[in-house]
């Protein structure tokens, strides 16, 4: 009998484990032209995007006019060395936590 509680018990605190998982609110495809500017050494990496829509038809890609998505892009080879002016996409994901990851889906796509 002990062992059919325990059994319960522990099925019980991994299902609430699982629930207590953060889950996805923003799911986007984030679409840009990479922008280079500084010279050598000193030379700086960016994008500039130009449209956002979701990532797939099932997901939410809510964003409010005025509202920033701030986030750190993703050190990827292929972006470092596209030339400026090369299209990108990338994938938005923020959780309700508000933890956000960036992924490069494709340069010059």
């Amino acid at each position: 009998m002990k062992l059919i509680y325990k059994t319960f018990f522990t099925i019980a605190i991994v299902g609430a484990s699982i629930t207590a998982q953060a889950e996805t609110t923003k799911d986007c495809m984030l679409k840009g032209t990479v922008q280079r500017s500084g010279e050598g050494t000193e030379e700086r990496v960016g994008v500039k995007f130009h449209s956002m829509e979701r990532y797939d038809t099932e997901a939410n890609c809510r964003q409010r006019r005025g509202e920033k998505m701030q986030f750190k892009l993703p050190s990827d080879p292929r972006l470092q060395d596209a030339p400026a002016g090369t299209d990108v996409e990338f994938r938005y994901r923020e959780d309700d936590k508000g933890n956000a990851e960036t992924q490069l889906l494709s340069v010059g796509a």
